[in-house]
């Protein structure tokens, strides 16, 4: 391991709050499936339309992934996750052990910055910095005074400022991105127009009609899943095409 010096100073992530922000989305996710199921099997909410299925596929999808990306990284960090500012580099300690590098060893400081965007669960600030052995650490506004530990290693490697593309490949990306987030808008828009559509007339006897399902339980469910694939296809698109256009605008 790398000799660091003296210790400065100790930043613990507040890793309560992620376990707190994954109960929250787990909620919105199984109260907005439990919703679906019925809008899916119950006749009388079937008729409610797709608009009401595409706001709980909005929260299953949402809620889900908050849920799941902060609890992986409460459980990877663990409640003592901490980063260390030391004389000549910087610590990362988690449960699974403690990771150090010395200043000369850091490639590439990754920093951004979006005051009043949901401070308390810590998205209003990210930092990832990679190390010439190909590792990685990122830290997020939860960790304590994330903007002095950012400020320490660009004051230790200015050179290392990261303001170059962030998606590996985004010249191929930037034309593909934008046809997939429309194909994905495309079968969206047309599921929940299938789903407003869902009785057909049917003549049961001559000059009598009446109004039948036209998709059977299960074929409305696996429509649902289709959906809400679509629905994470095309947030992870407009993600990645934003993040990209945004690098590609701080280079000019």
């Amino acid at each position: 391991m790398d000799d660091l010096g003296a210790l400065a100073s100790r930043h613990p992530v507040r890793n309560r709050r992620r376990w707190v922000i994954a109960t929250q989305g787990a909620m919105v996710g199984l109260v907005s499936t439990a919703l679906l199921v019925l809008l899916v099997l119950h006749p009388v909410w079937s008729n409610a339309g797709g608009r009401l299925a595409g706001l709980l596929l909005v929260g299953v999808t949402v809620g889900f992934l908050a849920a799941a990306v902060q609890a992986t990284a409460a459980v990877r960090g663990g409640p003592s996750e901490s980063f260390e500012i030391h004389e000549h580099g910087i610590a990362h300690a988690t449960k699974s052990g403690r990771r150090a590098w010395t200043w000369q060893r850091i490639t590439r400081i990754h920093r951004l910055s979006h005051p009043g965007r949901f401070p308390r669960n810590g998205w209003d600030f990210r930092c990832t910095v990679r190390f010439d052995d190909g590792s990685t650490i990122q830290f997020n506004g939860l960790t304590v005074e994330a903007h002095v530990v950012a400020a320490t290693l660009l004051e230790h490697r200015p050179d290392a400022l990261d303001t170059g593309e962030v998606i590996r490949g985004w010249r191929f990306w930037r034309w593909v991105l934008p046809f997939a987030a429309a194909g994905c808008v495309w079968i969206v828009v047309t599921i929940f127009r299938m789903f407003d559509d869902d009785y057909v007339m049917v003549e049961v006897s001559p000059g009598y009609y009446r109004e039948v399902p036209r998709f059977h339980d299960s074929e409305l469910a696996l429509l649902a899943i289709a959906a809400l694939v679509c629905i994470v296809g095309l947030a992870l698109s407009l993600s990645y095409l934003a993040v990209g256009l945004r690098a590609q605008l701080r280079r000019r």
